[in-house]
């Protein structure tokens, strides 16, 4: 009987636990690379070097449900004529090629009158239904959010705010006006469609100028501040007579 060699069985110990690990590790290896595929925001799609899409990661919205509501347009349940003028524009048959892009913007214009009601009489004070509203230079002088969060620190002069809303105002309009010879609407339904944007802009604009302008005091970084700031002159000139020369 031939007895068996040590150093054989050594090595064929030393193989097999080498095996065993490579093994353990290729294992691991591909969980992290498979677990990571569902985990990780992926880009997709390339075209001439540009990115085409890409994957949105979930907005955490706390207990208060989505903040900008269900249904079109954005808060709707926040102005009930919004969105009975968006059912009832939105319900009918275009025909025109300017129409579909035309109620695009008209629900867009809604959806911020709908959000900005929403977020400025909300208890937290803070902005969330407008910071998810683009911005568009035809309608907008900045963005909405913006305007949101100066009536919040009440640093929005009376004058920007009502230039704001006159813009939407007279964009929305004329959208309106369009889109009612677009689907061929009668004329009560046309003045039924413009009476309806008339009263949620100027609910909008009670509310606006009674939380932006009218009540609370200037917050800016925390800390209360005057309204309007006072003129200051240099000592320099303190001592100076008053010119009385030509201009």
């Amino acid at each position: 009987m031939v007895a068996a060699n040590p150093t054989a069985l050594g090595q064929t110990f030393t193989y097999g636990m080498l095996a065993l690990f490579i093994t353990a590790l290729v294992v691991t290896i591909g969980f992290y690379w498979w677990s990571s595929a569902y985990t990780t925001p992926t880009v997709q799609g390339f075209q001439g070097g540009l990115l085409q899409t890409i994957k949105k990661v979930p907005v955490d919205e706390g207990f208060a449900g989505p903040a900008m509501g269900a249904g079109e347009p954005d808060c709707m349940n926040t102005s009930k004529d919004c969105a009975s003028l968006y059912e009832m524009l939105s319900t009918r048959t275009v025909k025109t090629d300017e129409g579909p892009d035309d109620l695009r913007e008209l629900k867009v214009i809604l959806s911020k009158i709908s959000c900005m009601k929403r977020d400025l009489l909300g208890n937290a004070k803070v902005v969330q239904a407008t910071r998810y509203q683009p911005f568009s230079t035809a309608h907008d002088i900045e963005p909405v959010a913006e305007t949101t969060a100066r009536c919040f620190s009440r640093t929005i002069p009376q004058r920007d705010l009502s230039l704001s809303l006159d813009k939407w105002g007279s964009r929305g309009t004329f959208l309106i006006k369009r889109l009612c010879t677009a689907e061929n609407l009668s004329d009560s339904e046309e003045k039924e469609a413009l009476r309806l944007f008339g009263d949620a802009m100027a609910d909008l604009s009670d509310v606006a100028m009674t939380e932006c302008c009218n009540s609370g005091k200037v917050v800016i970084g925390g800390i209360e501040s005057p309204r309007m700031v006072g003129g200051y002159t240099p000592p320099s000139t303190q001592a100076l007579r008053e010119y009385k020369g030509y201009y």
